[in-house]
């Protein structure tokens, strides 16, 4: 039996992920500025720090060397993709629930970001992953939002 889902629910989804991950992503780099020093690093499990970290760029630290043309321009990005993924998901019928919840994560985490860089002027990243010295980008919340989202797409659009 097909499930039936109405505008409301739609929206209901839409809405919920993006606050969850927002209130998630916002609370977590206020505690990260607050209880952890800039470039200091707090040991929670055996792969897994905190660092906190302030990236000027975008994934991987992309552009973080330039000298401050990049906080416009990866806003304006964030900015475009926000209003891209609001209006793809307006266009989506209601059933594909699955694309709603992935475009709903890349908005929440290109909002999240983009929050960062308008009141701070960079990203807070504090997510530090690491196996003995080899340690993978820091990242935040945002950035999980967004890779998931793009990971469901990816699932949903080349799934054989």
């Amino acid at each position: 039996m097909k499930q039936k889902y109405s505008k409301k629910s739609k929206k209901w989804i839409y809405i919920t992920t993006i606050i969850f991950i927002l209130i998630l992503d916002i609370s977590s780099k206020h505690l990260i500025i607050k209880y952890i020093k800039t470039y200091d690093t707090k040991k929670i499990f055996s792969v897994l720090n905190f660092f906190h970290v302030h990236n000027h760029g975008a994934a991987f630290s992309f552009l973080s060397d330039q000298n401050g043309w990049q906080k416009w321009f990866l806003s304006t990005v964030s900015i475009l993709t926000i209003l891209v993924m609001t209006r793809i998901i307006t266009k989506l019928k209601k059933q594909e629930t699955k694309k709603i919840t992935a475009y709903s994560l890349i908005i929440a985490g290109a909002t999240g970001n983009l929050i960062d860089r308008i009141f701070y002027g960079f990203v807070v990243d504090f997510i530090d992953i690491h196996i003995n010295d080899w340690h993978f980008a820091t990242f935040n919340i945002a950035d999980c939002s967004i890779f998931i989202g793009i990971i469901i797409l990816m699932r949903i659009n080349y799934s054989t």
